[in-house]
Formats: structure tokens, sequence, C-alpha cells
């Protein structure tokens, strides 16, 4: 399940992240949330994250819960985090480089890709009466490619760092070749309007008309209960316990 966060909800998204991590802890409930959580964030640098999000980031594979975190470049990254910028990278799998133009960002690439051994011949020459002649064969280590060649890279390629493979420098992926394009406004599609409601069952909006002049709705024959965040953390949790101490009777012998 892929998730996008609206810009605004930050907080409330992370909120929910810590619900679903406490109860991917208990195995027996994990049917509460049994759909992988895919979280992308385009807006890493701009929006709130929690104070412990490093913690979180090395916790939260295990609750099923992913996230990629979108950069213009490591500056960014090293201003947010200074201490533990890089347990942020390590903690990734996966590290997609698509081009940018900051310095710090190339060596880090660079020193990403390796090195490879080459071959270095070297000739001297002098004269004169006593004149000589000399060949020097060694050998040297050079990165595949330098800072100065990573900035220069042809805008068509990537850099893709999958851990325990060799990187790999691909093509991009031409999103107007997408198979789906068809369904997107650049396809000739619907218009995509976010946080357009298409599933509600039913809706209200308050008014500034008089109490004593309102006119009474007839009920009809659904109850509806209205909830905020935090109510539905609180719920989510308390049920969640309410299970725990049950199975936990259940095991006990001559229950």
């Amino acid at each position: 399940m892929a998730m996008v966060c609206p810009a605004g909800t930050e907080r409330a998204f992370w909120r929910a992240m810590k619900v679903t991590s406490k109860c991917r802890k208990m195995p027996e409930y994990s049917h509460f949330l049994y759909l992988n959580n895919f979280y992308l964030n385009a807006r890493f640098t701009n929006v709130s994250l929690p104070d412990d999000f490093e913690k979180l980031l090395s916790t939260m594979r295990s609750r099923e819960i992913s996230v990629s975190i979108l950069l213009q470049n490591l500056s960014q990254l090293k201003a947010l985090f200074e201490k533990t910028w890089e347990s942020i990278v390590g903690n990734c799998d996966e590290f997609l480089y698509l081009g940018g133009n900051e310095q710090s960002t190339h060596e880090y690439v660079s020193k990403l890709i390796g090195k490879e051994t080459i071959d270095t011949n070297t000739y001297g020459r002098s004269r004169g009466r006593s004149g000589s002649y000399s060949t020097n064969y060694q050998t040297s280590a050079r990165e595949l490619l330098m800072p100065d060649e990573v900035r220069r890279l042809d805008n068509r390629y990537a850099i893709v760092f999958i851990r325990g493979e060799r990187p790999v420098v691909d093509d991009k992926y031409d999103i107007m070749k997408h198979p789906n394009l068809a369904l997107s406004a650049d396809g000739g599609g619907k218009t995509y309007l976010h946080g357009e409601d298409t599933r509600s069952v039913a809706s209200f909006r308050k008014t500034s008309a008089d109490e004593k002049t309102a006119q009474e709705i007839p009920a009809q024959d659904r109850d509806f209960l209205i909830f905020t965040e935090e109510e539905m953390d609180e719920m989510i949790l308390k049920k969640t316990e309410e299970l725990k101490l049950e199975s936990e009777k259940q095991k006990k012998p001559g229950t």
C-alpha cells in the first residue's frame, strides 16, 4: 500500500506510523495492519519530522513500513541531521542518484562507486654522450567515476546502488511511455484532484443558521460517529491491549 502524505498533515501521518509500529510489534495482532505501508516523502526537508526519525527508520522495516526519501542533495540531509545523517543513508538499502550540482554529493557518489586498478607506464629519456632511455610500469588505483565525472553525467542516466550488488548506471525511465499514461491528464485522462472524496456515504457542514429557526432533519437508518485522529489512535491501542490480554488468558491452562 503506497501512501502520499498531503501537505500540512505530516505530524498526523507520523503519529499514525507510530501507532502502526506499536501494533506491528505484536504478531498475533498484525491482522489489524496486514498491508505493507510505503511512504513517499517528496518534501522531506520542508516538513515536520519526529525527533527520533533515525531510530524509527532503523526499526520500521520489521513492521512492514518503508519510506522513500527524496532530496535535492546530501547537504540538505546534513543540515537536518548534522551528526546522524550517515546512519540515515546507511539504513537505506537502495540509493538512487539522478543528477545534481552539489560538490559533496558528487564526492559521496564517487566514493560509493568504488575504485578500479589501472596500469601506468612512465617513459624517461636523457640525451647526451651517455644518453639513456627507461620505462617504468606500475599499478595504481583510480575512482571509477571522479567527482567531476559524476557532475558531468549525462542527464539520460541514473546511478543505482543496491545493498550487496555492484553499482549500476542505467537509463532513466521515461514516464511518458508508462502503460497507464492514458489514465492521467498528460495522456488525455481525467485530471486528478487531490483530496477529492469519492467513497464517503455521508457528510456534514456547519453553518451559521439560527438554532431557533433551523429545521429538524429526520434521522436516517444509519448512525455515524465522528472521531478525531487522537481518539482513533487511542482506540486502536486500547483494542490491541484488550486482544493481548484475551490471548494471554486463552494460553493459560484451565481457562
